[in-house]
């Protein structure tokens, strides 16, 4: 299905190719087991929208809005999603009822803060500069990712596989990371943090 605009208020299990809403302002949409490909979303904005069991294949979502829109076992792979304000969508207190999945996406300047993501997968992304702090990333694979200049403080990470991420500044201290998996030669930068002398 290729539409400039989505007139309905529901889609079920519906596949989006090319969609094009570049600038666009959608309200009080519902989709359900829906599919974007190659969809060009540029800052667009989603207002009070749901989306549940969804997936964006290779879509640009750069500096999208999701004010009030929730998210139910989405999944985004090889899609760029900079500059993306995650807290402004709505989130459950706890924990969401099925976690986020991001494979293979650009995260860049994102922010994430204070939000529940725990058993999330951000896995094989650049995340530069993304803001992670008092997020609860607990028991989420962050495998393969590049945090350089991310932001984490308060974060909980107890659980969380580090392995082979890279380029992450992550306080011992001011972090939970009881649990976490950390591979070499990355898992050094945690000795940085703390106020000991590396020979």
């Amino acid at each position: 299905m290729k539409k400039e605009e989505l007139p309905e208020t529901e889609y079920s299990d519906s596949v989006f190719e090319g969609l094009e809403l570049k600038g666009r302002v959608l309200d009080s949409r519902k989709f359900y087991g829906c599919v974007f490909r190659n969809c060009e979303l540029t800052g667009a904005a989603f207002r009070n929208c749901r989306f549940s069991d969804c997936r964006f294949e290779t879509c640009n979502l750069s500096l999208v809005k999701f004010p009030g829109s929730s998210f139910s076992s989405v999944s985004f792979k090889d899609s760029k999603l900079a500059g993306i304000d995650w807290t402004k969508a709505a989130w459950p207190r706890i924990k969401l009822p099925a976690p986020l999945n991001f494979e293979n996406c650009v995260l860049s300047d994102a922010c994430f803060q204070g939000l529940p993501l725990r058993e999330s997968r951000i896995a094989g992304c650049y995340a530069k500069g993304a803001d992670f702090q008092d997020a609860d990333l607990s028991r989420s694979d962050l495998g393969n990712t590049d945090f350089t200049g991310a932001l984490f403080g308060g974060t909980d990470l107890s659980g969380a596989d580090l392995s082979s991420a890279r380029n992450y500044a992550i306080s011992v201290a001011g972090n939970k990371v009881k649990g976490a998996k950390f591979s070499l030669p990355e898992a050094l930068a945690l000795l940085y943090c703390l106020d000991v002398e590396i020979i």
